[in-house]
């Protein structure tokens, strides 16, 4: 079978998944943040795939996304926009004759202070009270679609980590509440509504939170 084309990526739409999915550990303009500048270095789309979909440094560290978040066209988008900001400042690669992927060090934390992330736990402003829930989540369901798009930030258990711990969120917001919130959070949380949760993942989503 004839070999399958690579990917071609568009630095403009690696820019817009790099913003949704990267920005809030890499800094805006991959400057580095959390995580470390990645800027304007030069990765094989193979090397950044294996990254992406395995993460580095395990639980608090670079997240693995699986495909039905980033996609493979995705991932090449992310790396011709990581080229087109221009060269990279030395950044410590270990590379093996036996793969094509890149590892990259993470920035470590100073284990004495939290990470520098705000994230705000209000709930959003409402003229009169909270909105009504517009339907009933499965608790089961929402717990998968956790996993996989939110405990790399919140916690596998919802107790934290770069983003704030969601135990006992029914105390500060109501399923409707945080259905909204979810749909429409404060930056630096991405806005995961519409492009890969729909409708109902939300109400699943908003109603294992509340079961916490």
């Amino acid at each position: 079978m004839p070999a399958s084309s690579p990917l071609v990526g568009s630095a403009v739409a690696g820019k817009a998944t790099f913003t949704q999915y990267c920005s809030i550990c890499h800094g805006v303009g991959a400057k580095g943040f959390i995580g470390p500048s990645i800027a304007g270095i030069d990765w094989t789309v193979p090397g950044l795939h294996a990254i992406v979909r395995g993460g580095l440094g395990g639980y608090g560290s670079m997240p693995a996304f699986n495909a039905d978040v980033v996609t493979d066209q995705n991932v090449a988008d992310i790396a011709a926009f990581l080229v087109s900001l221009g060269p990279a400042p030395a950044p410590k690669l270990a590379t093996s004759p036996q793969t094509t992927a890149v590892a990259v060090t993470p920035a470590p934390l100073p284990s004495t202070i939290a990470p520098a992330v705000a994230f705000s736990t209000a709930t959003p402003a409402s003229p009169t009270a909270q909105p009504v829930a517009s339907g009933a989540g499965d608790t089961a369901k929402g717990r998968q679609i956790y996993t996989a798009n939110c405990a790399a930030c919140h916690g596998a258990n919802g107790q934290g980590g770069f983003g704030p711990s969601l135990r006992g969120e029914k105390s500060r917001k109501n399923t409707a509440a945080a259905i909204a919130w979810i749909k429409n959070p404060a930056p630096p949380m991405p806005k995961l509504y519409p492009s890969v949760l729909s409708e109902k993942d939300v109400e699943n989503v908003a109603a294992y939170i509340e079961s916490l």
